[in-house]
């Protein structure tokens, strides 16, 4: 078939084109086990936002006027912005909580052209700072990085977690990678002994900058993903991100077969995998307790 001709699936990200590369991989791959083969049986086309969630209504406009087939949107705010520009092309949501954003009635009826994948990123704030708290066992000031475009409130998961460890949060919130800097230096000016990175596209999407930022403030970072620890930050505790986009693919293909999505149940992990990095924690003068490293499913040497 001509290029041009083939069903559409276009992929909403807040990468730029040097950071998607990898996610981009995993995609094809994916979909290309399922028989969709990109520029043989379906055209793969990613809309990047570069960092700014402004961009995105933009950017799911455009794939509405390409008449895509199904757009698969990474994060909150490029679910909404896809969901505004259509009510009736199949949207496939990666997001923190997919339920709890309202962006879908519940994970077995999902309603309207929404389903996808809730990696639960929120429930498991707690547990992150819980064991942030096992790397700086005498901190009592952490501060909290969310992405105003996609991150609610800290939960109260979080905030009950912090009280039982006696320690103080300081909230701070970016909208791009310009405004990294000035929160970290903010947490710092404020006596924060470490930073809890929360879900976010955006970090992601970063994570050499924000990782760097960790380093540089000396701010022992712990993030949601193993990449994110791989780039630099101190600990990562979450889901395997890779897995979660090769079920968001899934997804894509079951739309692409005529699946509907307001039938199609949306999925959540039951697998997470704490990793560290015993380099980056050393150059941040941490010493991470033996107990902790057996329990790791990864330690970067």
């Amino acid at each position: 078939q001509i290029s041009g001709s083939l069903p559409l699936v276009g992929i909403l990200r807040l990468d730029t084109a040097e950071t998607v590369k990898p996610v981009a991989a995993i995609y094809r791959k994916a979909l290309a086990s399922l028989g969709q083969a990109d520029g043989r049986d379906i055209r793969i086309e990613f809309r990047l936002a570069e960092g700014h969630a402004e961009r995105f209504p933009e950017l799911a406009r455009e794939l509405v006027r390409d008449r895509a087939s199904v757009i698969v949107a990474s994060g909150d705010a490029a679910v909404r912005a896809a969901q505004q520009a259509t009510t009736t092309i199949p949207i496939i949501a990666v997001v923190d909580d997919i339920v709890a954003s309202g962006l879908i009635n519940s994970l077995s009826k999902p309603g309207g052209n929404t389903t996808g994948v809730s990696i639960i990123a929120t429930e498991l704030d707690g547990k992150r700072l819980d064991i942030l708290k096992r790397f700086v066992a005498a901190g009592h000031r952490f501060g909290v990085l969310s992405d105003a475009s996609n991150a609610t409130s800290a939960p109260q998961q979080l905030i009950d977690t912090a009280r039982a460890l006696g320690v103080e949060l300081i909230v701070e919130e970016v909208h791009n990678p310009t405004e990294f800097a000035a929160a970290f230096a903010s947490m710092h000016a404020k006596g924060a002994e470490a930073v809890l990175l929360r879900s976010s596209p955006l970090f992601l999407a970063f994570r050499k900058e924000v990782c760097e930022m960790s380093k540089s403030h000396k701010l022992p970072a712990i993030a949601q993903a193993r990449v994110m620890a791989e780039a630099g930050c101190a600990v990562s505790y979450g889901v395997h991100l890779s897995e979660m986009h090769v079920l968001a693919a899934g997804f894509a293909h079951k739309m692409l077969k005529g699946a509907r999505p307001d039938e199609t149940p949306a999925e959540q992990p039951t697998k997470f995998e704490l990793v560290i990095n015993l380099k980056a924690a050393k150059e941040l003068g941490l010493t991470v307790s033996p107990i902790l490293q057996v329990e790791a499913d990864r330690v970067i040497e």
